[in-house]
């Protein structure tokens, strides 16, 4: 047997598909695409071929005071130009350094509640501004 040294998607459950939509294409990109067509009402977010992040929608909000998952995260590059994009949209973030791995995680919660991270490398931080942005931990 073989598995892939990669998590193929997230599955988020939410009251508010339009706002979770809303959220992720202006912050990260991913765009809603193809979906099969499943008894429950919910979306997929792609961002190119990969749908990252599945949607399903739910009539009450979920609680997320103490989620058996505590975060979810991709990898990118371009932190500077992240961190701008980040600033320009008012999306809070925290950036922690990950000890002898050389990551930033750049930390931030979706309108729901759910944390998640983009992990880039050290080397990209290098006279990049890494300073919380408006940041409150929700919990």
């Amino acid at each position: 047997m073989h598995i892939d040294p990669a998590l193929n998607h997230i599955n988020l459950m939410t009251n508010d598909m339009d706002r979770l939509i809303r959220f992720y294409g202006d912050v990260i990109g991913l765009k809603p695409g193809y979906r099969p067509p499943f008894s429950v009402n919910g979306t997929w977010l792609y961002l190119g071929k990969n749908a990252l992040i599945h949607l399903v929608e739910t009539e009450e909000p979920c609680r997320n005071d103490d989620p058996a998952v505590n975060h979810f995260a991709f990898t990118g590059k371009g932190l500077a130009d992240f961190l701008e994009h980040l600033r320009s949209r008012d999306v809070a973030y925290n950036v922690l350094v990950a000890p002898e791995i050389d990551l930033r995680q750049v930390v931030m919660f979706d309108p729901d509640g759910n944390m998640f991270e983009i992990l880039f490398q050290g080397s990209e931080a290098e006279g990049v501004n890494i300073e919380p942005f408006n940041w409150k931990h929700p919990n």
